[in-house]
């Protein structure tokens, strides 16, 4: 730990001050706002597109929903109406053929 402490004191400021000089040297060029193609009139019509597709799958899902609401209860109830048989295990462990047949 002293080893890491010292070599960080050592060459900690020579790489801050490589850092700050590279960050000046490079020149980024400013991106100029404008309502050219491929500027911000793009983002208008995605956002459409994707306001519409989700009003429509609102829209759809909420007729699914209240449509079959009558028919989902209609099938319920006839599920429930049926006969239920009591359910039996099977003996364990299972017979052989030869066993079956003797019985």
């Amino acid at each position: 730990m002293f080893l890491c402490r010292t070599a960080w004191q050592k060459c900690g400021p020579l790489a801050r001050k490589s850092a700050h000089q590279l960050y000046r040297d490079v020149v980024v060029p400013r991106r100029q706002m404008s309502s050219l193609p491929g500027g911000t009139g793009d983002n208008i019509i995605y956002a459409l597109l994707c306001g519409g597709a989700f009003a429509g799958a609102v829209a759809y899902t909420y007729t699914t929903v209240t449509t079959d609401h009558a028919r989902f209860t209609d099938r319920v109830a006839d599920i429930n109406a049926r006969p239920k048989t009591e359910w039996v295990p099977k003996p364990w462990p299972p017979k052989s053929k030869d066993e079956e047949e003797e019985v």
